[in-house]
């Protein structure tokens, strides 16, 4: 299914103030994981850009466990939803959802790269260590995504899933 347009407005840029940003809304079927809206905003004065995917639909509660043991499982496709929490606990790493979190399509490899790029100066090379050498392929770990919508999703027939009928989305 081709993207279907479900709106399209003139609105004012939260950047330069101009009624000219163009917002377009599309409703695309991604198969496995459901319904999706696709955002692509735009203003024509100051070239502000803004893109999101958002699901359209639910599907229950799902806990999805990955366990890495080989360079190549960081080449896997992970799909993480808006709301679901990143967990590894072999690498002390656990990310929560926010308001305005964005569902991110990736691979086990590009959510290591996130993390580390979101930590920035606080992750320098030898505080970060475990994390670098899972990158790497050096270090065995699990990737745990909780989802209370259940879009989530990773491409692996080694894949643990199990549906709960609820998740915790509270932050320790």
């Amino acid at each position: 299914m081709e993207p279907k347009l479900i709106f399209e407005a003139k609105l004012k840029c939260p950047v330069c103030g101009n009624e000219t940003l163009i917002a377009r809304d599309y409703l695309y079927d991604a198969g496995e994981v459901g319904k999706l809206v696709l955002s692509n905003w735009e203003c024509t004065s100051c070239n502000y850009k803004f893109r999101d995917v958002k699901p359209y639909e639910t599907r229950g509660p799902k806990t999805l466990e990955f366990v890495v043991e080989k360079e190549e499982d960081l080449n896997v496709m992970v799909y993480r939803s808006p709301f679901a929490i990143v967990k590894i606990p072999e690498l002390g790493i656990e990310i929560y959802p926010a308001d305005a979190s964005q569902g991110i399509l990736s691979t086990v490899e590009g959510i290591l790269e996130d993390f580390l790029e979101n930590l920035g100066s606080l992750c320098q090379e030898n505080d970060c260590h475990d994390v670098y050498e899972a990158k790497e392929g050096k270090r065995k770990f699990t990737l745990i995504i909780e989802d209370s919508s259940g879009l989530s999703f990773i491409k692996s027939e080694k894949v643990k899933i199990t549906r709960s009928l609820s998740l915790s989305q509270t932050q320790p």
